[in-house]
């Protein structure tokens, strides 16, 4: 049941409705004491306290913006009760003390953000005891120790809820945390979340998001604020690129199962006054990707927004996401803060500027380009070192995209059933199986990326890929001791009970097309592969659909040296196929590619490299 169903979400009182029409839903799964709440019994790897206390607190990034924007909301009294039991060491809903790193720590900056947006409607009503309970509880999260990444905005924000309601505290926390911000930057907008090469939406709706709201919240401090402004100018000019003409955004990375958080970054540059493109196009980049989720019945029955992506899904889902996770999203509704008369609500939304240039970032390493309504992104540079689900098809394929989404690959013993969607897979037995996970070196040129990746003791495999718009080429030169089966997918596609399936083997075509969508890959190796459609991929892999087909390349090597080269493209118009496929673009010569390589420059999102987890 979509909630947003009736909803335009074309004005300001759209999207203040909205978030009162998301809000109704959670309303019966508050405890008795208002400071928790429960969606349901799937768990993270963190205590239920904290599950619980993500429920209550998440939905305050879209309340206490209606309370500053002068908005109706009628439940201010659950709120101010939630926190005064929630901070209250007497009352069995208190939130507890905890020692070390806790996801309490996460959810202490919504509970500043309530502070610092709807101080009248929460702090103001209050007892003095309770206004010194929930004080204490918020200065106690600041002497917590933090994750070493975008964590250290939550002292931030904490320090400056605190500082909104007039409690003194140290200051100091907040400026150690600030620093250490300020080493993960980059350049050119980027920073690193953290010491890692992961160049994910934790960039815009985490280190951007928070810098601006620190950059027109935080008072003394011009200097700091300038630099948070400026880089995300910059920021915008690449990010803008991550959204297709639809509203559809990359799907990559992580925490996926925040939706439209992904529109985050838009929100924060509207509420901190930086017209880093034209007001029109900030408002039209953001309201088309919240129209998008809007439009999509991805809810639990009774309305709550579940663990997954287009539907739920708790394959795609990462340890620390418990029921109550995915209100993180409302963190997009951070414009509502502002009044009527400012320019972001005055602008008509201007359509995407859709260009044919290619998106080049020599920073997070990635090629982006337009593939009709679909945005491509190649990547050779993120990875996750973490043990987290799914890294490698979170963060290691050869191309995300707007249209298509990505697909998990949850069966380890699965080389003839997962989808592989963009990338290779590589087996010595047809069970087990190796893909691109991390990256020994990566380079890139004006229009192509280069890796090499050793998944195990005796394969090396070099990787190139390039920007053929709308299609792009992947080469492959694996050496190996020992003889191995080779499987490369393209993009999957949506299959359904109506859908009529076209496609199949068409010489050195792989190919799956139904009236929704069209996926392609062309073998060009000097050895030909053989083209094999996966028409029943594993059901609930995509973030996307339910079911899938992939077009896959088949290949058996020999030990030595093998290469393996194709061009992939899909679209979600079908009735382009075929035009495309009679432009497909010549193979490239292993002259090319070799020069290529050697030409190609560093990516400066190497610099940083995350630490393994050992066991001992």
């Amino acid at each position: 049941m979509n909630p947003l169903a009736d909803n335009p979400l074309k004005t300001r009182a759209d999207f203040a409705r909205s978030v009162v029409q998301l809000w109704e839903p959670t309303k019966p799964y508050f405890s008795e004491g208002k400071a928790r709440v429960n969606f349901g019994l799937p768990a993270a790897h963190f205590p239920m306290v904290a599950a619980e206390l993500e429920g209550f607190a998440r939905p305050l990034f879209g309340l206490a913006p209606l309370a500053a924007g002068d908005l109706p909301f009628d439940d201010w009294d659950m709120i101010r009760e939630g926190y005064a039991n929630g901070t209250d060491p007497e009352h069995p809903e208190f939130w507890g003390n905890y020692d070390g790193v806790d996801q309490r720590q996460v959810e202490s900056a919504a509970i500043g953000f309530g502070l610092i947006f709807a101080k009248e409607q929460i702090w103001d009503p209050l007892t003095d005891k309770q206004k010194e309970n929930v004080a204490n509880w918020l200065k106690f999260c600041q002497t917590r120790p933090v994750a070493n990444n975008n964590w250290h905005f939550f002292h931030v924000l904490g320090s400056l809820g605190l500082e909104s309601v007039g409690v003194e505290h140290d200051l100091s926390v907040r400026e150690n945390a600030l620093d250490t911000l300020e080493s993960f930057y980059i350049g050119e907008g980027w920073y690193a979340d953290g010491e890692a090469r992961r160049f994910d939406h934790y960039i815009p709706f985490a280190m951007h998001f928070y810098g601006l709201i620190y950059s027109k919240i935080a008072k003394g401090d011009e200097e700091r604020c300038d630099r948070f402004r400026d880089r995300a100018r910059q920021f915008a000019q690449e990010f803008k690129h991550w959204f297709d003409e639809d509203g559809a955004s990359l799907a990559f990375g992580r925490s996926m199962t925040y939706r439209f958080a992904q529109a985050s970054f838009w929100a924060g540059l509207a509420f901190a006054d930086v017209e880093a493109l034209p007001w029109g196009e900030i408002r039209g980049l953001w309201a088309r990707n919240m129209r998008w989720w809007g439009e999509r019945d991805y809810f639990d029955r009774d309305g709550i927004m579940p663990v997954g992506y287009a539907y739920p899904n708790l394959h795609m889902c990462e340890i620390y996401n418990s029921p109550g996770s995915p209100y993180w999203a409302m963190k997009s509704f951070l414009p509502l803060a502002l009044p009527e008369t400012h320019p972001f609500w005055q602008a008509d939304e201007i359509e995407k500027q859709e260009s044919d240039d290619l998106l080049h970032s020599d920073v997070a390493g990635m090629i982006g380009f337009r593939a009709g309504r679909n945005r491509v992104m190649l990547s050779s540079c993120n990875e996750m070192r973490m043990p987290l689900r799914g890294a490698a098809e979170k963060y290691a394929k050869f191309a995300y995209s707007t249209a298509f989404g990505f697909s998990m690959d949850p069966d380890r013993l699965g080389f003839t059933v997962n989808p592989f969607d963009n990338m290779l897979a590589l087996s010595r037995d047809s069970r087990s199986f190796f893909t691109r996970s991390e990256f020994d070196e990566s380079l890139i040129g004006p229009d192509f990326l280069w890796s090499k990746w050793l998944p195990d003791d005796d394969i090396e495999v070099e990787t190139w890929l390039i920007a053929r718009a709308p299609w792009h080429i992947r080469a492959h030169k694996i050496t190996t001791a020992r003889p191995l089966v080779a499987t490369e997918g393209g993009f999957a596609i949506e299959r359904t009970d109506a859908s009529s399936m076209e496609g199949g083997v068409n010489g050195r075509v792989s190919e799956a097309v139904t009236e929704h969508a069209a996926s392609y890959a062309v073998d060009m190796s000097p050895e030909a592969r053989t083209p094999m459609t996966r028409w029943r991929t594993h059901p609930n892999s995509s973030l996307y659909f339910p079911q899938t087909h992939v077009p896959h390349l088949v290949a058996e090597l020999a030990p030595g040296t093998t290469w393996l080269i194709g061009a992939y493209a899909a679209t979600p118009d079908p009735e382009q196929g075929p035009q495309w496929l009679e432009n497909v673009p010549d193979a490239p010569s292993i002259e090319w590619l070799e020069q290529a390589r050697d030409s190609a420059s560093d990516i400066k999102g190497r610099k940083f490299r995350e630490r393994q987890v050992k066991l001992i």
